[in-house]
């Protein structure tokens, strides 16, 4: 079982990289077609991590990482029907960037649900997070590739519109997690360090849509992404992979 899961990582992997050059050289047809390609790998991935847990594989970072592109895939479907945005490459993107960090992770073979994790807020919590976590990568990538002349405001107006649709999901995260902490541990907040940075998470992108829409702040909308996108990644790696930050998210790692 450990060894197909670490196949299917590696294969999903690979279609997400193909999918992503796919994108730049053959158009969005095969970009398409590689992504669901990596869809259906990663939905036989989390079937064999569940398989192996015994539980729903939410439990653990590894866990995690290998749910993304199954988030991913149906996101970029949705900004292709619904929003009229041809963003495959940078989905498929997000999905490679997620996988090569579950296959720098140990395998955690023996993972059980610790206590806090029984409920019912578990999957809608962690789900919503990694929607908002994966969409807001690719608004970072956009954010990035923004910078090429000739595309600069095109770029920066699709990045807008992923934000968008992001940050209901990473209310909904944030709004959860307290209601899931009351219920677990008997309060709301507890100012933890993951809690803290989340919530400062929220508050950056909170600004960047105040300031949107005004053009004396127009310079700051690219820095606001970058550094929202930058406490995202210290709310969900830093935090928890340095072993000397304390945490009551520490079963998360």
């Amino acid at each position: 079982m450990t060894t197909m899961i670490y196949v299917l990582t590696a294969a999903a992997l690979l279609a997400c990289l193909a999918s992503t050059a796919a994108a730049v050289r053959q158009g969005p047809r095969a970009a398409r077609a590689l992504l669901a390609v990596a869809w259906v790998l990663s939905l036989g991935l989390l079937a064999a991590n569940a398989a192996l847990a015994e539980a729903l594989p939410f439990g653990n970072m590894r866990h995690v990482l290998c749910f993304f592109p199954l988030a991913m895939g149906p996101a970029a479907l949705f900004m292709r029907r619904c929003r009229h945005l041809e963003l495959t490459g940078c989905f498929a993107a997000a999905s490679a960037l997620a996988l090569i960090g579950a296959l720098c992770m140990p395998l955690q073979a023996a993972w059980r649900q610790m206590p806090a994790l029984q409920s019912p807020w578990f999957a809608p919590h962690v789900t919503s997070y990694v929607l908002a976590y994966g969409l807001m990568t690719v608004a970072a990538f956009l954010c990035l590739l923004s910078f090429r002349r000739g595309r600069g405001e095109q770029d920066l107006a699709a990045a807008d519109a992923v934000v968008r649709l992001a940050f209901p999901l990473l209310s909904f995260g944030l709004i959860s997690g307290a209601v899931w902490a009351d219920a677990a541990w008997g309060g709301y907040w507890a100012w933890d360090i993951k809690e803290v940075w989340s919530l400062l998470t929220w508050l950056l992108y909170l600004l960047y849509f105040h300031v949107q829409p005004h053009p004396a702040f127009a310079s700051w909308r690219r820095p606001l992404l970058l550094l929202a996108f930058a406490a995202i990644v210290v709310t969900f790696m830093v935090v928890n992979l340095l072993p000397q930050i304390e945490s009551m998210h520490s079963y998360a790692r």
